[in-house]
């Protein structure tokens, strides 16, 4: 795949995830690199840059234009995905915005149903939240992979819609699909998100409650099962 202008190795990780289709949309285009790479590469024949605000959505209309794909991308002013028709729709990335954010905007779609749609989801916080939304929505989480940017690590979804609900042990809903023995970059989400709840368990433990220390034995559970996978990867 050539390398296009502006993709950092978070927006080039999606790029490399998403499946070739006929309509691709990206909700949150912002500068639109991201939706740009994917005609450009011939991943998607049609582009839908969506955005909120329209000072990004400009300047996504403005990438389009200097890489001369105009005519294959369409550019929406929307909340979301509101206002989005689902025909020939086949990817829907949303990246770059919270975990609570994310499961807001497919929410609040009528569409999220439809078969044949691959999420591509890029959440910044809160992905056990998300994970947990989607698992109980009857959505699948089809694989993660992460990548470094900026010195932070991220994690990407590939999600479809099944209608199935399914339960899933505590531990899930923050690792979710990501194999520390994978490689570095998942290795690093795991070890960091263990990190972030060793803090969360001992600020909890500090109060003395008995409802923060009953969570705080919860997430150091958690923990000793995300610390359990990263030892299997030194072990092999």
């Amino acid at each position: 795949m050539k390398k296009s202008a502006g993709m950092d190795p978070r927006l080039a990780l999606l790029c490399k995830m998403a499946p070739p289709c006929y309509k691709a949309a990206d909700i949150g285009t912002d500068h639109g690199y991201l939706i740009c790479a994917l005609v450009e590469n011939g991943k998607t024949k049609r582009g839908i840059a969506a955005d909120l605000k329209p000072q990004p959505l400009e300047k996504a209309r403005r990438e389009a234009e200097r890489r001369g794909l105009s005519a294959q991308m369409d550019f929406v002013l929307t909340d979301g995905l509101t206002g989005i028709s689902p025909e020939g729709l086949e990817v829907v990335i949303i990246a770059g915005m919270g975990g609570e954010t994310i499961l807001h905007i497919l929410e609040s779609w009528s569409y999220r149903e439809t078969p044949g749609i691959v999420y591509l989801l890029q959440p910044m916080t809160k992905g056990e939240r998300l994970r947990r939304w989607l698992w109980d929505n009857g959505f699948a989480i089809r694989r993660e992979e992460c990548a470094t940017a900026a010195g932070r690590v991220y994690t990407s979804l590939e999600v479809v819609y099944t209608g199935e609900q399914t339960e899933h042990a505590p531990w899930e809903y923050y690792l979710g699909r990501v194999e520390p023995r994978r490689d570095g970059d998942s290795f690093c989400y795991a070890e960091n998100l263990a990190e972030e709840l060793e803090k969360i368990t001992a600020g909890l433990e500090g109060t003395g409650e008995r409802e923060n220390c009953n969570r705080a034995k919860e997430l150091r559970e958690i923990t000793q099962v995300i610390r359990r996978k990263m030892k299997e990867e030194r072990e092999k």
